[in-house]
């Protein structure tokens, strides 16, 4: 079980991937980003992030860098 609003995740990192569809579309921005932030440092470096088809991350482009329709890699781990 994970809360991703918790602004700590006691989770063992790091993951190739992270599967997050349709989850993201019911947080404002300012939470999306907050939640983006937490992803990319649980994510490897060269991980990715799948979300879904209505998701779109152009306000965290320092922190995610789309290399598909739903895919993200990290840009940062911070």
């Amino acid at each position: 079980k994970l809360n991703l609003t918790d602004p700590r995740w006691e989770i063992e990192a790091p993951f190739d991937a992270v599967f997050c569809r349709n989850v993201m579309i019911y947080f404002d921005k300012q939470t999306q980003y907050a939640v983006l932030q937490r992803m990319s440092r649980v994510l490897a470096p060269d991980g990715l992030l799948f979300a879904g088809h209505s998701e779109s991350f152009l306000h965290a482009a320092e922190l995610f860098k789309p290399i598909g329709k739903t895919v993200y890699r990290p840009l940062t781990r911070g």
